[in-house]
């Protein structure tokens, strides 16, 4: 039975790495837009079956197949954000509730077009199939390679936060969008290019995490709770929180899932959502208003 915990342990501390990375990129954007991205796990499917076809096309691994997805939906959202959200942000008024809209209608566009492109099946793509010996413990080695990459690009967008000018220039603009504009900050652009890293952090996510679970086009609405349960368990702007928060989500499911069955992990990622909101709003570290 310690076997079996230990098993979970590590297992469910992997896949935090990998929730880390998806919950990032709605981090970054709900920072500076203040609007929680309702298409932020649509992306996530993307980038997954975008990866899929380049494994199906071409026979490029997940880890090498990233990079691609990552870049489509950079495109994508620099295209949504310039082309859609800030028109609805300029006419003043509501413009957070607009864009929230927005978002909404957003991930009913991107899953029908999934699947209108990859059909309605379950996608699955083989990668590292076999498992590696960490003492006594057989883990899953593309668990492993994928959560290390996860936890490698959740790093360098940390640092790229806090230690670049830009990166710095948009967390000054999620703390304050009046003072970072009288510092003379272009806040447009800022708002363009949180919203086009935030999506290409899902699409790097959907690429790493499709070799781990199967995906389909209607899988975006779970995955975007999973990544706000990340920001809400962990508190806006606070990355050690996050880096907790991931952690406990992925021992929760691990541990669901060995007690209650594989079925019962989706409702308690439900439940620890609902339980946030209800009793630790600020998350366990959280700081309102920080990214």
């Amino acid at each position: 039975m310690l076997h079996d915990y230990a098993l979970l342990i590590v297992t469910g501390l992997l896949w935090g790495g990998v929730y880390l990375l998806m919950a990032e990129g709605l981090n970054l954007i709900y920072g500076v837009m203040k609007v929680v991205n309702l298409a932020h796990g649509d992306f996530i499917v993307a980038g997954g079956l975008v990866a899929f076809s380049l494994f199906a096309a071409y026979h490029l691994s997940p880890i090498v197949a990233f990079p691609v997805a990552a870049l489509l939906l950079f495109a994508v959202g620099l295209a949504v954000q310039s082309g859609i959200l800030e028109r609805l942000a300029a006419r003043g008024g509501n413009a957070e509730l607009r864009t929230l809209l927005a978002t909404f209608g957003l991930s009913y566009i991107v899953s029908n077009l999934a699947l209108l492109l990859w059909g309605g099946q379950v996608q699955s793509l083989p990668f590292l199939q076999s498992s590696i010996a960490i003492g006594d413990l057989p883990i899953p080695e593309n668990l492993l390679v994928c959560s290390i990459v996860a936890c490698l690009l959740a790093g360098a967008v940390h640092f790229w936060l806090t230690k670049t000018v830009s990166g710095k220039a948009l967390r000054a603009t999620s703390q304050s969008e009046l003072g970072a504009a009288s510092c003379g900050l272009n806040i447009r652009m800022i708002r363009i290019v949180s919203f086009a890293m935030g999506s290409a952090m899902a699409g790097a996510a959907g690429a790493l995490t499709i070799p781990l679970i199967p995906f389909q086009a209607s899988s975006g609405s779970y995955l975007t709770v999973q990544a706000f349960t990340v920001i809400a368990l962990g508190g806006l702007g606070n990355y050690v929180g996050a880096v907790l928060a991931a952690a406990t989500l992925g021992l929760a499911e691990a541990f669901a899932s060995f007690f209650l069955g594989s079925n019962a992990a989706a409702a308690v990622v439900y439940l620890l959502f609902i339980a946030v909101l209800i009793f630790r709003p600020q998350g366990l570290l959280g700081k309102a208003g920080r990214v």
